[in-house]
């Protein structure tokens, strides 16, 4: 945090400087935006996976001290996701995880215009700009339910504790919030259309301070050393699905992809291959189930083995927009003010 402060300062205080000699008039606005949002993390391949954009809007408060140094209020609303089986990496696929969830947001952020920025009078009507700022947001990642007669039911993945948080097992891994805060910079562009009106376009960037955007952080709930599951051992059907508990079932979607693989349903391959997988591999002799034994591991140790669920650091996410903004400059908030000093009278009108 001392290092992202630093930075702000050092982005910030020339323009800040250069504001005392040539200040302005300040003046308030207030715009709207609209645009797309998206993520980067676990189940996507880059920082901006065209597969998974959604449209995000924004409405904002902007109070600008002249020309250099403008400060926003903003609350934006979007939606993000991500998709294994859209990964041009096989081991991904294997992995075969999924989610989506909306965004809400709610910003403070420091501009600071590069070539100056003031509508009044026509004198600088067009300027790229800067910002940083510090976001709070509310988040929710959602899957489809695995049960078809369900007929994909969308289910919240944080209550299944997908990679054991809040147990006792693993201590470490507490449960995590759905609301947390990011780090927001960006650059963009404005055009004061004239006095009153303005357009713009920006691309902003949020690094969070959470890995569990997609509900993706560290490895499966298993035993690092040994491999024993610690899984919630409830059967979500008795005698169907292998008897596995749902939250095995919403943490490891590999059995899915196998079963997809083999044309089967995921009951019936989890019914086939669970009895195997309790056995000794020592005391197999029928060669169905060394087969099945064998195609099972081979998909297990192409997805990177039983323990790393994901390998990434902490998630991101984008807002890119264009903006339509009003200012009160002439017959606002500013210019009432200077017809109440014009007037005569009570000196109460002179504030």
């Amino acid at each position: 945090m001392k290092k992202i402060l630093l930075i702000i300062q050092i982005v910030f205080l020339p323009f800040l400087l250069k504001a005392q000699f040539n200040w302005g008039h300040n003046y308030f606005e207030v715009g709207i935006g609209g645009g797309i949002m998206n993520y980067s993390g676990e189940l996507t391949s880059s920082i901006f996976d065209y597969k998974h954009i959604h449209p995000a809007g924004a409405v904002f408060g902007r109070y600008s001290m002249g020309r250099y140094v403008g400060f926003r209020v903003q609350m934006a609303l979007g939606s993000i996701s991500g998709n294994d089986a859209d990964s041009p990496e096989q081991r991904n696929q294997i992995r075969n995880l999924d989610f989506k969830s909306h965004l809400f947001e709610g910003s403070i952020i420091v501009e600071a215009n590069l070539m100056g920025f003031h509508p009044r009078g026509h004198q600088s009507m067009f300027s790229p700009y800067v910002f940083v700022g510090l976001g709070i947001f509310n988040f929710e990642p959602v899957t489809s339910h695995f049960d078809p007669n369900l007929d994909a039911l969308e289910v919240k993945i944080r209550e299944f504790n997908t990679e054991g948080q809040g147990s006792t097992t693993f201590t470490n891994r507490p449960k995590y919030s759905p609301t947390q805060a990011s780090f927001i910079m960006g650059i963009g562009v404005k055009y004061a259309i004239n006095s009153n009106l303005a357009i713009g376009f920006e691309i902003g960037f949020r690094p969070t301070f959470t890995d569990y955007l997609d509900d993706v952080g560290q490895t499966y709930p298993v035993n690092a050393l040994t491999g024993e599951p610690f899984y919630n051992q409830d059967p979500y059907i008795v005698g169907e699905y292998g008897d596995k508990s749902s939250q095995e079932l919403f943490a490891d979607k590999t059995y899915a992809y196998i079963a997809e693989q083999r044309g089967e349903s995921l009951s019936q391959y989890l019914n086939s291959i669970v009895p195997i997988l309790e056995k000794d591999p020592n005391t197999i002799t029928d060669q169905d189930e060394l087969d099945m034994l064998q195609e099972y591991n081979g998909y297990i140790n192409a997805r990177g083995g039983t323990l790393v669920r994901g390998d990434k650091l902490n998630d991101w996410y984008m807002f890119t927009m264009l903006t339509v903004s009003y200012n009160f400059i002439e017959n606002g908030l500013v210019g009432h003010r200077k017809r109440r000093k014009k007037k005569a009278g009570c000196k109460s009108s002179q504030f």
